[in-house]
């Protein structure tokens, strides 16, 4: 069990490290596009414009780097917030869900380590299991954790920007939103959404998964790795619009 855990641990980290470089790779291309000129852009209100009431906190489609979606993140969480409906939760996390890049990563990191040893390697069969697999947990987790679980406990699963402040300062409060929550109401709670819904995430994975995958050491070892990957993507919601402006000047 002992050595089960160090695994896991080793594989969590080479998650983040490989989903860190697949970004910083993809922003390559993905700046290139997102500074293509708009052709509403002349017609839109000056920036110096303060956003009102009823207006949306963050760019309509954005996404990081122009590549992975960023759909739930409030940039501007000053402004009056109005809670999600629980049909609001399961469009946000379906739209969440189409993060291609991040599957594959997760696929070809797999098809390296040939985990799931039974599916065999070296060969696009067994990568195209591993890439259904692991769009298939990347789906199951953003509807348990953004969307079933929100629902049913009241919880807002959008991602709130503590926007200024010193780096250090920035990071902890970004790592800190696995574990605390805002509520529908406002309030702050235990973020039984992230933590509960990665775990339920992982149990459902058992149904596509072959058995010896099934075990509690594997469901586990999901289970962090799920955590882990929304680690590094709050940090990444957090700094994105810094980047995004000093980058692509937007």
């Amino acid at each position: 069990m002992h050595n089960s855990m160090i695994d896991s641990i080793k594989k969590c980290g080479q998650i983040c490290i490989c989903s860190l470089s697949l970004i910083v790779f993809m922003s390559l291309g993905g700046a290139a596009w997102a500074q293509q000129p708009s052709t509403s852009s002349a017609q839109q209100a000056p920036s110096s414009a303060a956003p009102t009431q009823g207006e949306s906190a963050q760019p309509k489609n954005d996404r990081i780097f122009g590549v992975l979606p960023n759909y739930r993140t409030i940039e501007i969480p000053k402004l009056k917030i109005t809670p999600l409906t629980a049909k609001e939760k399961f469009k946000l996390a379906a739209e969440d869900s189409f993060a291609y890049p991040i599957a594959g990563a997760f696929a070809a990191l797999a098809q390296r380590q040939n985990d799931p040893k039974s599916w065999g390697e070296e060969s696009w069969g067994p990568f195209s299991k591993r890439y259904a697999a692991s769009f298939a947990d990347q789906t199951d987790e953003n509807m348990m954790t953004e969307a079933v679980v929100p629902a049913l406990l009241k919880e807002d699963p959008r991602y709130f920007r503590m926007g200024t402040g010193s780096f250090f300062k920035r990071t902890s409060y970004a790592m800190s939103r696995i574990w605390v929550t805002r509520t529908d109401a406002g309030g702050r709670t235990f973020n039984f959404s992230e933590i509960a819904g990665a775990g339920l995430s992982s149990a459902i994975s058992n149904v596509y998964y072959p058995q010896e995958d099934r075990t509690l050491s594997k469901n586990l070892n999901r289970w962090g790795v799920l955590v882990a990957e929304d680690t590094v993507f709050n940090l990444l919601k957090e700094f994105w619009p810094d980047m995004r402006q000093k980058i692509l000047k937007k």
